[in-house]
């Protein structure tokens, strides 16, 4: 069995700071991803700090998709399925849904994310019209997205034996707006949910639970797409990644402060203290809109699958053997 060899975190200082809100302007944001891509370079202790992709990418089984077809909504959807050899002779486990970004199926994004690693059971959805609810270009409400969502559970339990306590949701842009939502809409529901350059219009928090939700949010500061700082696309306001991530430490009870450390050279990890469920943003120097890490992804200092790898271990979740 080959076993994956951990993604190397180099945490520089036990940065605390105890703020009102997201710590740290741009410019001194700039500084500290700086100072610790400059101390990273000058460490003697290479294997410390460079993970090859040979490493980083570890082998796992060939996956069989199967595609499936449900009427949820009042429409009839279509969504992948891939899971560990033996998850069909009842052998529980935990569930990830999987959400594409906007104008892309939900192939692609298995292709890029690599989520197939996951010991889970991976489910792919796609979007009617390539696209989820409630972003402005939707073609679907959030009831009917909603509606697909447990339509695709309740096949899945019909085939397989599902940890209830272990099911998750992630997503890229559109569909990471739309694993937020989930998270606000079902927090009974799932587990934990991961961010991926995601959109946060704001009916996406619009009506959300105050019901703590496990969070990882990923963003690139070089996004010119879903910027960092927020904006207007199709006429519409998102959020800027502080603003959402001020609001969930309020929904987590978190407390002031928050650590940050390093991740690679590029990434600076931020994470909440004291709070009733965790909360993590992993802001990535100069990363562009897209899954770090990924198939798509040249962002220097960004290693092979970092992405899937991040939300894996934050969702607890091994690799298939």
């Amino acid at each position: 069995m080959k076993i994956r060899a951990v993604i190397a975190t180099l945490i520089l200082a036990a940065v605390t700071v105890a703020s009102c809100g997201f710590p740290y302007d741009e410019e001194e944001l700039e500084s500290i991803n700086n100072r610790f891509a400059e101390t990273a370079a000058e460490s003697t202790d290479d294997e410390a700090l460079v993970t090859t992709e040979e490493d980083v990418s570890s082998s796992f089984p060939e996956s069989e998709t199967t595609k499936h077809a449900v009427e949820a909504g009042g429409l009839r959807r279509t969504y992948y399925v891939t899971a560990p050899k033996d998850a069909s002779e009842g052998t529980k486990y935990p569930l990830i849904y999987a959400f594409h970004g906007m104008a892309e199926p939900a192939k692609r994004l298995q292709h890029y994310s690599r989520l197939d690693m996951a010991h889970a059971i991976v489910v792919y959805l796609d979007g009617q019209d390539q696209a989820w609810a409630p972003a402005p270009y939707a073609t679907t409400t959030g009831e009917q997205d909603l509606a697909f969502v447990d339509a695709v559970r309740a096949e899945l339990d019909q085939e397989y034996v599902i940890d209830n306590a272990r099911v998750f949701a992630t997503g890229l842009s559109n569909g990471g707006g739309f694993a937020a939502y989930l998270g606000c809409q079902r927090p009974q529901q799932f587990t934990a949910i991961a961010t991926v350059a995601a959109a946060y219009y704001w009916k996406v928090s619009d009506e959300c639970s105050s019901i703590p939700m496990k969070t990882l949010d990923i963003h690139g500061t070089a996004d010119n797409v879903i910027e960092y700082e927020g904006g207007i696309r199709h006429d519409t306001a998102y959020e800027s990644v502080p603003q959402m991530l001020d609001e969930n430490a309020v929904r987590n009870h978190c407390s002031e402060e928050v650590s940050l450390s390093q991740v690679g050279t590029e990434g600076v990890r931020y994470k909440w203290h004291d709070c009733d469920a965790p909360l993590e943003h992993i802001r990535i120097g100069n990363g562009q809109h897209n899954w770090p890490g990924g198939a798509f992804d040249n962002t220097p200092g960004v290693v092979k699958d970092r992405t899937t790898h991040e939300i894996l271990d934050f969702f607890g979740i091994s690799y298939r053997e």
